[in-house]
């Protein structure tokens, strides 16, 4: 890509950073996201329980929902970045200017990852900062943790894209995203359970990762550990090949699909 490729990816990330922020979804994520630390943080003493004593374990209990969170990002800033210009005839405005399709779905994905980053990196910071207070310390595994997170973040933003690539509707690509990883990948990994096939190709098991390197559940690598496959975390470097393979196939499919996408009236 030519230098004037890149100046204007950048300028359209610039402003795909600034519709979330004029449509008020970077702030209804980051209010969620203080929801869930104070709920994390405020639950256990108004329970009268006490926190844990470890780093690892006091992490623990925030990478528990750190796949979810990273999923709504994904379904925020990725599923309709592309269906909506489309659907909202915004392409009628952006395809006759002289920016190429690619540069316009490369700086929409480059948002979409950065923004999601920011999200991941708050919370794991907020989580970092909590166990340094509590515990008295911080490990090596809660900073692998936070990159096995940002690995998943691109995932989800690479399938998020395709999906908005390939569907007609907003609301269509936003559903099925949410529901691709919270619901349909989760059956999926129980049907191969079944049949005895082990679902390291299965982001949602991949993503075990991000919990697993501070809590083990079960050995990486290990077969279904409650009779629906659920429990399969597969080892480590398979997992974030699993996150690569589906961004980048995810991504260059994108961008063939949105290239040859014609506007209708």
């Amino acid at each position: 890509m030519s230098a004037s490729g890149w100046a204007q990816t950048f300028v359209v990330a610039e402003y795909e950073v600034r519709r979330y922020l004029r449509g008020r979804r970077l702030l209804g994520m980051l209010l969620l996201l203080a929801l869930i630390i104070g709920l994390i943080l405020g639950l256990p003493p108004a329970l009268g329980l006490d926190y844990a004593s470890s780093p690892n374990l006091f992490v623990a209990s925030f990478t528990n929902f750190s796949s979810l969170l990273i999923v709504l990002s994904g379904v925020l800033f990725a599923s309709d970045a592309l269906v909506s210009e489309h659907e909202k005839r915004t392409g009628y405005f952006l395809f006759p200017n002289p920016v190429r399709r690619e540069v316009l779905v490369l700086g929409k994905l480059a948002a979409s990852v950065l923004t999601s980053f920011a999200v991941v990196t708050l919370y794991y910071g907020a989580a970092s900062g909590a166990a340094l207070v509590v515990t008295g310390g911080l490990t090596w595994e809660i900073w692998l943790s936070y990159l096995y997170a940002l690995a998943y973040t691109v995932c989800v933003v690479g399938i998020a894209f395709l999906l908005s690539a390939s569907l007609k509707t907003t609301v269509s690509a936003t559903v099925l995203t949410f529901f691709l990883f919270t619901l349909i990948f989760g059956i999926v990994q129980g049907v191969l359970s079944l049949a005895d096939v082990d679902p390291w190709f299965i982001p949602s098991a991949a993503a075990g990762i991000i919990g697993n390197v501070v809590a083990p559940s079960v050995g990486f690598g290990q077969g279904p550990g409650n009779g629906f496959g659920l429990s399969f975390v597969p080892e480590v470097p398979t997992s974030l090949l699993v996150f690569a393979g589906y961004f980048v196939v995810g991504s260059l499919l994108a961008v063939l699909l949105f290239r040859r996408r014609e506007l209708t009236a």
